[in-house]
């Protein structure tokens, strides 16, 4: 039987073995794997991710928030604060212009008074022969006359200080008030910022949005610049607070001296027997509010005295534990609570020793002083008795200055009632760290 052998024409390639195809195809599937695992990787990654800068961005966005209704909050503070400071500023500079104006009309006031003695002064250069005498009504008129230009010379001061005083109020009003303007302008615009959202139509890319303005300065110079603003003006006022009550006494008490000088010239002996028996009673007073002070000051000596004896046995207890702890052995001797509690009470027993006994020393020395004052008030009341008993005469008043000053008597009271309403409402000076009385 015939056959016919088909020859195969192999071609001209490389042949690989089973094995290595075998493993050729392990190798393919595994880096399958690796890829497809890396790949998983990836995407949890890229989904974790976003989810981060998805939180991130919320957070961000949620802390600026916050952050930014703090800082409308502070700005807000300081924009009341320097508000009720400019209506206080106005209102001090509305009193203070009412004092000034008192204390003119109180200066122009002392026209009448100074003619008047100088008029007396004349007609006494009329007297002849031995009644031209150089009696104590002649140097009464004198020290009148003196007494009324030093007078005028005092208020001319006094509205000269009230006019720098307002001078002042405006000025500081002036910075006050630029910083409040300031103030609503930035409220304003953080207001704005906090109303925007992402979704906000005025929203967009801008170049170098993280640049620092020029100007710009930390929160403790902002907060700094206001404190002191404020401070600035709680001082203002306080100083000019403390002016108006200047003025309202330095026209109480020159009043107060023309008159008992006017009475000393028209009532000579008898404001001389007036004079010494106030002067009498005033050291009476002093003799006995000394006196009492010596007794009380006495019972603080024997007080403090009895203090200082109470502190030596608690001294003594804790010297004698720390120097018996000495005693601990080896590792034991350390320097626990017990030996710091110790130490510090007989540093504190030893300050409080030393304090008391200082503080009695000055005590003695007090009472010292206060015993020879004493006996200085003593002889010179015995010498105003004296003074007292020769004090008879006296002269017809001058009935044209009964009235010169009315009208500043009833403005005074006016602007001391205002200055009463001024203090009420404007109490927190008072209490303000900046306003040194």
């Amino acid at each position: 039987m015939s056959s016919t052998v088909a020859r195969t024409v192999e071609r001209p390639i490389g042949r690989y073995a089973p094995p290595d195809w075998h493993a050729r195809n392990s190798k393919l599937s595994e880096v399958a794997r690796n890829t497809r695992d890396y790949s998983h990787a990836l995407r949890q990654e890229a989904k974790q991710l976003r989810i981060d800068a998805e939180a991130k961005t919320k957070w961000f966005n949620y802390e600026n928030n916050v952050k930014l209704n703090e800082r409308v909050r502070n700005i807000t503070e300081w924009r009341d604060k320097l508000d009720q400071c400019l209506k206080d500023l106005n209102l001090e500079i509305s009193v203070q212009k009412d004092a000034k104006e008192a204390c003119e009309r109180a200066l122009e006031a002392k026209n009448m008074p100074l003619e008047i003695a100088l008029e007396n002064l004349n007609v006494r250069e009329a007297r002849q022969e031995f009644d031209v005498v150089k009696d104590e009504v002649e140097a009464q008129l004198n020290t009148e006359v003196q007494l009324i230009e030093n007078i005028k010379e005092k208020l001319k001061m006094r509205c000269e200080e009230g006019w720098d005083c307002l001078a002042k109020l405006e000025e500081i009003r002036e910075v006050v008030d630029l910083d409040l303007r300031d103030k609503n302008e930035a409220l304003d615009i953080d207001m704005c910022q906090l109303d925007l959202t992402e979704q906000s139509a005025g929203i967009s890319h801008k170049p170098d949005a993280v640049r620092i303005p020029k100007g710009s300065v930390q929160p403790e110079t902002w907060y700094t610049f206001s404190e002191n603003n404020k401070m600035l003006a709680e001082q203002a006022m306080a100083e000019s607070q403390r002016l108006r009550e200047a003025i309202f006494h330095s026209i109480e008490q020159t009043s107060n001296d023309l008159r008992v000088q006017q009475d000393a010239t028209n009532f000579d002996f008898r404001k001389r027997h007036y004079e010494m028996k106030r002067a009498k009673e005033e050291l009476e007073y002093q003799m006995k509010t000394t006196k009492q002070e010596i007794a009380d000051q006495e019972e603080n000596i024997r007080a403090m005295e009895v203090a200082v004896h109470a502190k030596e046995n608690p001294l003594k207890l804790a010297e004698t534990r720390l120097e018996n702890r000495t005693n601990r052995p080896h590792v034991e001797l350390c320097r626990d609570d017990p030996q710091e509690g110790l130490t510090m009470e007989v540093q504190a027993l030893r300050d409080t020793i030393y304090q008391l006994t200082v503080k009695l020393d000055h005590s003695r020395e007090t009472l010292t002083e206060l015993e020879a004052h004493l006996h200085k008030l003593e002889e010179d009341h015995k010498n105003k008795q004296l003074a007292l008993s020769l004090d008879t005469r006296c002269m017809d008043t001058r009935k044209r200055l009964s009235n010169h000053d009315s009208e500043v008597s009833s403005q005074y009271d006016r602007n001391q009632k205002l200055t009463g309403i001024l203090r009420q409402n404007t109490r927190f000076l008072e209490n303000s760290k900046h306003a040194k009385y």
